[in-house]
């Protein structure tokens, strides 16, 4: 009986360090543990707080620094609603914090989320502090954009049928397509004119191109006879000036008439008996003496 009562009193002290294990571990981890923690209350200010309930969770960069004291109450003055926040009285969230309310996943439970401003923290918001507040997307967000956009585009899909309606109607009728078709006649038919008109002014042209080369060659033609003619002049008006005041034969007939004389005399010879019978039988003029020496005889 006593090893009875020794093994009994051995399995009743495990029995009761086990039970005093788990109840550490519900007072430490479960809702018990945080009633006894000391809190301090912050009150958010969201335009749209839709998901969040009592006791959901505060986070700040994932980890727990309260919970949601209440749920949301709609605001006396104003737009949107206030939601009460329980914080550990040994966080201090600095001033300029964001305060939004997010969501685990598309499905999951909403949370307040903190974010903490990048500057280092001066200052600290004070106990039952009232603060406006942001809210995150998520699927109720992300649908109500959706149906925005649906609405949106059957709009746009609206008016373009209209657009397609008023083009089949006007701008597409038998009338404007016949229009169409007659334009697009009379631009072939200008564009065939055009065409004959522009082989016939390379006709023109080419002729043009002719006449210029055979006109360019008759005054090419022109001015070398003008030069030639300048030069025979050049020459005739050289040989007369020679005749004149030069020493040849030409100014010594001229000036002598002597020479002259017989010149004449020669050539009639010639004439009257040729060259094998030549004489002179020729008359003889006797010269008849000169002004000057009239003058100077007795």
């Amino acid at each position: 009986m006593n090893r009875d009562r020794a093994l009994e009193l051995k399995v009743g002290i495990f029995v009761a360090i086990g039970l005093a294990m788990i109840c550490g571990f519900v007072v430490r981890f479960g809702r018990l543990g945080e009633g006894i923690k000391a809190y301090y209350n912050l009150t958010i200010r969201f335009k749209d707080a839709s998901g969040l309930l009592k006791g959901s969770d505060v986070l700040f960069s994932g980890a727990k620094i309260g919970r949601v004291g209440g749920g949301p109450r709609l605001v006396s003055e104003g737009e949107g609603v206030l939601v009460q926040l329980r914080i550990y009285d040994y966080v201090k969230i600095p001033k300029g914090s964001k305060f939004t309310v997010g969501s685990s996943g598309l499905l999951g439970d909403r949370f307040v989320n903190v974010i903490m401003p990048p500057a280092p923290a001066k200052e600290f918001l004070p106990k039952d502090a009232v603060i406006d507040g942001a809210r995150e997307s998520g699927l109720d967000d992300l649908t109500r954009e959706g149906s925005q956009l649906i609405e949106d585009l059957r709009g746009t899909v609206q008016n373009i049928n209209g657009t397609f309606t008023r083009l089949n109607t006007e701008a597409l009728s038998p009338e404007a397509m016949q229009n169409l078709r007659t334009s697009i006649d009379h631009l072939n038919e200008t564009t065939s004119a055009l065409a004959q008109s522009s082989k016939k002014l390379d006709g023109v042209v080419e002729k043009a191109d002719a006449t210029m080369a055979s006109a360019k060659k008759d005054a090419d033609d022109l001015h070398g006879t003008i030069g030639e003619a300048h030069k025979t002049f050049s020459a005739a008006t050289q040989l007369v000036r020679e005749a004149t005041n030069g020493n040849g034969l030409l100014a010594s007939l001229i000036r002598d008439s002597d020479m002259a004389r017989d010149l004449r005399a020669l050539v009639a010879n010639l004439r009257a008996h040729g060259v094998l019978f030549y004489r002179d039988s020729a008359p003889k003029v006797v010269p008849s003496p000169s002004p000057a020496k009239r003058r100077n005889s007795p």
